[in-house]
């Protein structure tokens, strides 16, 4: 089981990483974090919550591929397309080993 740790993305970032950090953390899609934070920022503390955690949160690993939604995605996205006749099973194969990062 892998353990994972609370960090600001490099990989999935638009200002700091923070809320693709949190993303990656709760394995949510980011783009409801960042909604999150734009709400919460109209209430009065989601700019300060967002700066404290940019502060707060150590880097998270350049280019380390994380198990995030988007990779589990694009298996199912390989899938369909197997399902529906469009790639082979070898490719399939290759697209899973390749994403997984296992050989």
């Amino acid at each position: 089981m892998e353990r994972h740790q609370l960090h600001r993305s490099e990989t999935d970032k638009r200002i700091a990483g923070v809320a693709g950090g949190l993303a990656e953390y709760f394995d949510i899609d980011p783009l409801l974090v960042r909604i999150g934070f734009v709400v919460a920022a109209f209430m009065g503390f989601g700019l300060i919550a967002y700066v404290a955690l940019w502060i707060a949160l150590p880097r998270g690993t350049p280019g380390a591929p994380s198990p995030t939604r988007r990779t589990t995605g694009s298996i199912r996205i390989a899938e369909e397309r197997y399902a529906r006749g469009e790639i082979s099973a070898e490719e399939l194969h290759r697209i899973r080993q390749d994403l997984m990062g296992t050989s």
